[in-house]
């Protein structure tokens, strides 16, 4: 049995809970690869929700079995042990917290690798919409400050090479969207709920899909809103910035298709903030209606819970 403590940018820690042996590796593919190879027989993986995906995927794929469990029962067991947080003493706590408490652990279905590979897919096609855009910004500027040398060979050459980038980018965004919308299809929160939401596509469903991936992780419903980013403090700083981002693209959508009732939604609730609140600009009401209305479209999820993950 291992327990494995994952960190950004940092050395995945795994502990074998029989032999009390600690290993350092790198978050890398080629490092997990190597761990996975040296391995005779088959193991249970216990790791803390939200990370490691790449680690989860691969273990499941050599027929381990991998076991997740949110971070504040690492944490709450942590406090209980007055122990400090590091990443080799959490590696231990994860793995105490599985031999004294496994029913605090959610074994991975198959559901869940498919919504393991939509949160991949998902990221990746945002990470290369935000390149292409920000280079077809800056090759936009690049054409305004070279205006008068647009005939020299040299420059002609630059935004050739410039241009040529930008079209490679967008023959991949293409692919990953296409991978997306086939994985999305396959997916029970889409075929059960999110399908039948006019103006939700495989983009915002994969930013939802792949940032909520069970509704069992959450308490209530407030703990989704606050996962989601919905509520304002201060030290909120642990919110889901993926699911957020759905979240404008689901209000943007339904706006745009007047889909209902959350259009209607919409319209009556900043008619509501109008009057309530005479000295807000147009710009903030707009934008705390549509706050509302992702707030409502998490509460029903919530409600519809069961339905949605079959």
């Amino acid at each position: 049995m291992y327990s494995i403590d994952w960190s950004i940018r940092k050395k995945f820690q795994i502990y074998n809970s029989n032999t009390r042996k600690l290993e350092s590796i790198s978050p890398t593919r080629e490092a997990f690869d190597k761990f996975f190879n040296k391995l005779f027989d088959k193991h249970s993986f216990y790791i803390e929700e939200g990370g490691g995906d790449t680690f989860k995927l691969l273990a499941l794929k050599h027929g381990h079995q991998v076991f997740t469990t949110p971070g504040k029962k690492v944490k709450d067991l942590r406090d209980k042990l007055k122990l400090p947080k590091t990443d080799k003493g959490d590696v231990k706590i994860i793995g105490l917290l599985a031999k004294e408490y496994p029913e605090d652990f959610y074994e991975y279905q198959e559901d869940d690798i498919l919504t393991v590979k939509i949160y991949l897919l998902s990221k990746e096609y945002t990470k290369l919409v935000k390149d292409s855009t920000r280079k077809k910004n800056q090759l936009f500027a690049f054409k305004n400050k070279m205006e008068l040398l647009a005939t020299e060979k040299a420059v002609k050459k630059m935004v050739e090479k410039r241009e040529a980038t930008i079209l490679a980018l967008g023959k991949e965004i293409d692919i990953l969207f296409n991978q997306l919308l086939k994985q999305i299809e396959k997916h029970p929160f889409w075929i059960n709920y999110l399908k039948d939401i006019k103006g939700v596509g495989a983009v915002t469903a994969g930013g939802i899909i792949g940032s909520v991936r069970r509704f069992s992780r959450f308490t209530n419903r407030n703990s989704l809103r606050h996962f989601a980013g919905m509520i304002t403090k201060k030290d909120n700083l642990s919110y889901n910035r993926h699911l957020k981002q759905a979240l404008y693209n689901f209000t943007d959508q339904i706006i745009k298709k007047r889909t209902q009732p959350w259009r209607q939604l919409y319209d009556d609730i900043k008619v509501y903030y109008r009057k309530k609140h005479l000295d807000w600009k147009p710009g903030k009401v707009d934008a705390y209606a549509k706050k509302f209305v992702q707030t409502k479209f998490l509460y029903q999820m919530w409600d519809r819970r069961n339905e949605i993950e079959d």
